[in-house]
């Protein structure tokens, strides 16, 4: 099926999907929740890239086919696609999309895919409570405890057994050891993320407008501006989990970018 494109004309024919998929978005409340708040996070530190530059560098990376959407279509099992998450009825994206964005980081580190489960985020921060949440929300949690395997955690799960020493034990392997927290400004978050995605960081996106926290893994034009986004609804949606942003809905209301992840092989 072709990528589906959303854009500022037709949103609000993708507010609910046609197969009623979940979401779960709250919106961060900077007022409560500032930058500076959560303490394994810093302030984005990185040189912010010119937008005279943006094309030329797409143009490099797709031309050396390193887009982070390469990364993902052959760092899966047997060479193939890293599978999309999906979250499975339950308002639990915000969790999703940070473990699909360390799924990213693990890939373009050379390391090998760890079927890492959402739900251990979400359920533990929850108290296993169906409720939504914010991207930052559970980077932090990745941060201090990591993200099991579905060998641990089964995907999709929401059994308080899974919640054991020997899951948390997995999890350390999995953990995100540097992010950065993105402006609450709209203008000054779509030129972060822009530099992020240049130089190969996947962002944790939230967007008030669709409710919904995804992850984005491409620059896939800067006119139209347009982002690929990796979403939690399972391979089936789009083109296999990835769809395209464009213009003022490409634009994140919250952003977070994942920068290290700890390098085990398991």
């Amino acid at each position: 099926m072709a990528e589906i494109i959303i854009t500022d004309s037709n949103f609000q024919n993708h507010l609910v999907s046609p197969q009623g998929h979940a979401k779960g978005l709250v919106p961060r409340d900077y007022s409560t929740h500032p930058q500076g708040c959560y303490a394994r996070a810093k302030p984005f530190d990185i040189g912010l890239i010119p937008e005279s530059e943006w094309q030329a560098r797409l143009d490099d990376l797709k031309a050396n086919k390193a887009l982070l959407s390469d990364y993902r279509n052959v760092m899966g099992l047997n060479g193939g696609p890293i599978p999309s998450r999906d979250q499975n009825g339950k308002g639990y994206c915000w969790a999703h999309s940070s473990t699909s964005a360390s799924l990213i980081v693990r890939a373009k580190a050379n390391l090998p895919f760890a079927d890492l489960s959402a739900y251990a985020v979400a359920c533990v921060i929850k108290n296993f409570r169906d409720e939504g949440g914010w991207g930052a929300e559970s980077l932090e949690f990745i941060a201090e405890k990591g993200i099991p395997s579905s060998e641990f955690w089964p995907q999709q799960s929401m059994s308080r057994s899974n919640d054991k020493p020997a899951t948390w034990e997995n999890a350390k392997l999995h953990r995100i050891t540097e992010w950065m927290d993105g402006s609450e400004t709209k203008a000054e978050a779509k030129q972060q993320m822009v530099t992020a995605l240049l130089l190969g960081l996947p962002c944790v996106v939230d967007y008030n407008w669709w409710s919904h926290s995804v992850c984005a893994i491409d620059l896939v034009s800067v006119s139209p501006f347009q982002i690929r986004i990796w979403n939690s609804w399972g391979d089936s949606w789009s083109e296999n989990g990835t769809g395209i942003l464009e213009g003022n809905k490409a634009i994140p209301d919250g952003l977070i970018i994942p920068r290290v992840m700890t390098a085990s092989l398991v």
